[in-house]
């Protein structure tokens, strides 16, 4: 800004020594005359080159006043476009930091997804089948206890109080077989905290020990406790019976499809 002032103060100068240098000239051409005529002539066009002068300096300092607004609009611009320039940047930050979120959060969806899926599709192996019984002549409302333990995937039958708990909520195979002795019977039922999933009565009048055999399916939740349970039976002696070379009671269950 400094070099423009400059270089059009230089070009006015330049311009007043032209013309005094032409009046000089000029009166140096002309006709000699009077003293009082010649200052006359020289204090006119002194004036007007006086005027000539402030004419232009008034020119450039309107030029000046305006390449100053120019020069202070484009700062203002500057101010401005670097402002919204930020702005952008920050949008765009904020919008890449929302996606990379939200592209987390999906994946993370997925994987479970995935791991629920792998879950049920390699299920986990809930199985337990006991046999022979703890008590033979057990009483209205007692639990038959099955001993002896042939199998038991995911350790959830207990022996010592005949209770499957179940490990994983999902629908559950279980089979009772029990042998009675002759005249006797009993009725019995399958029960999943204290509610009845099935029952059954077994009585035996052919003058043989015979066996029988409950099974249901259930749709039962994590956590349910569920054992066998007696109802009525023969008032009187032994009414079960287990003998491990024919005749064998037993409780088992499986799990067939996870919740």
């Amino acid at each position: 800004m400094i070099n423009i002032l400059t270089k059009l103060l230089s070009v006015a100068d330049m311009i007043t020594c032209l013309i005094i240098l032409k009046l000089i000239l000029t009166c140096s051409s002309e006709p000699h005359c009077s003293k009082f005529h010649y200052e006359e002539k020289l204090l006119e066009k002194m004036i007007r080159t006086e005027i000539l002068v402030e004419n232009m300096k008034k020119q450039i300092d309107d030029i000046e006043t305006r390449v100053t607004g120019t020069l202070a609009k484009l700062n203002e611009d500057t101010v401005k476009w670097k402002g919204e320039i930020e702005a952008m940047q920050d949008n765009s930050n904020t919008s890449l930091q929302l996606l990379q979120e939200k592209a987390k959060s999906d994946l993370d969806k997925n994987m479970q997804e995935v791991q629920d899926l792998k879950a049920k599709v390699v299920s986990p192996k809930i199985a337990f089948n006991a046999r022979n019984i703890k008590n033979r002549k057990p009483g209205a409302g007692d639990t038959i206890i099955f001993t002896d333990i042939l199998l038991n995937l995911g350790d959830s039958y207990n022996t010592d109080t005949g209770v499957f708990t179940v490990p994983l909520g999902g629908i559950y195979l279980f089979t009772v077989q029990l042998c009675i002795y002759t005249s006797s019977y009993i009725d019995f039922g399958l029960v999943a905290d204290n509610v009845y999933m099935d029952e059954a009565r077994y009585r035996d009048d052919s003058g043989h020990i015979c066996c029988y055999k409950l099974t249901t399916t259930v749709h039962i939740k994590s956590g349910t406790k569920v054992w066998v349970k007696v109802i009525y039976r023969t008032e009187s002696g032994d009414t079960l019976y287990h003998n491990d070379a024919h005749y064998w009671t037993s409780f088992s269950g499986v799990l067939i499809h996870i919740d």
